[in-house]
């Protein structure tokens, strides 16, 4: 949500600039508020109004311009300007995020989300930073380092995220080609996931496991059986008939 700025908060002289900023928001003419806001922060306003709109620019970008690498400098702001804890955390939740999803930059997603980690008391999405940064190491291919967190989180029963580290596992074992550890770590998930979506894309992937491993007959099967929730079943026809063709030449 955007940071309401009132207009008892700044000089007569950037009072204008920042009404109409305040406006365009309002009228959801974006652009043309970050070109506002940019003129009065060339102005050195106060801190207090730096730091609002700052805020301001970065939640825009972030929200609605769909350009949140950009807003990454405004976050960044407001975590080296501001002492006040709840804005920090705001802003480096935003920084972790946008490097994580969008600029794939997965140090410094690592980096955001340990000083959040860090935070004392602990914060109430600790169990999510510490799968985030799981997510991070095995993004950057470091997957040891992703296997101790995700083994950590398998540990925990209570952690919320139980149930997922089991398929971040399967996934480990999978790119290293470690077949069958792949497939033990995704039938252990599946004792455990109710959403059909994520059953159906596990399956996928364990039928694609034991097709790398030549094993011909349970692929099929489990293609076969996916026929009719697979959102693409075009995909799984033809797995079908290619398997099918290479347990006839095997059987000659």
């Amino acid at each position: 949500m955007i940071l309401g700025l009132s207009s008892c908060d700044f000089t007569s002289g950037l009072n204008q600039d920042i009404l109409s900023a305040q406006k365009n928001v309002d009228s959801q003419k974006f652009s043309k508020a970050v070109e506002l806001y940019e003129r009065v922060l060339k102005k050195n306003p106060s801190k207090i109004i730096k730091t609002k709109i700052n805020y301001q620019l970065a939640e825009i970008y972030y929200l609605y311009l769909d350009e949140q690498v950009k807003a990454l400098k405004y976050y960044q702001f407001i975590v080296d300007n501001v002492d006040d804890p709840l804005w920090q955390v705001k802003s480096l939740e935003k920084i972790a995020d946008i490097n994580f999803s969008f600029a794939k930059n997965f140090t410094e997603a690592i980096r955001a989300y340990e000083i959040l980690m860090n935070v004392k008391p602990r914060l109430k999405d600790y169990d999510y930073y510490f799968l985030r940064v799981g997510e991070s190491y095995f993004e950057m291919g470091k997957y040891n380092k992703a296997r101790e967190i995700f083994n950590q989180i398998i540990s925990q029963p209570t952690n919320p995220y139980y149930v997922e580290a089991y398929n971040q596992m399967g996934l480990i074992e999978f790119y290293n080609k470690n077949w069958d550890q792949a497939v033990e770590y995704w039938m252990e998930y599946l004792k455990r996931e109710r959403r059909k979506d994520q059953i159906i894309k596990v399956k996928f992937l364990i039928a694609n496991a034991y097709e790398s491993n030549e094993k011909l007959k349970e692929a099929y099967n489990i293609y076969y059986s996916l026929l009719p929730s697979y959102p693409n079943p075009d995909v799984l026809r033809a797995r079908l008939k290619s398997l099918f063709a290479r347990r006839v030449a095997r059987k000659r």
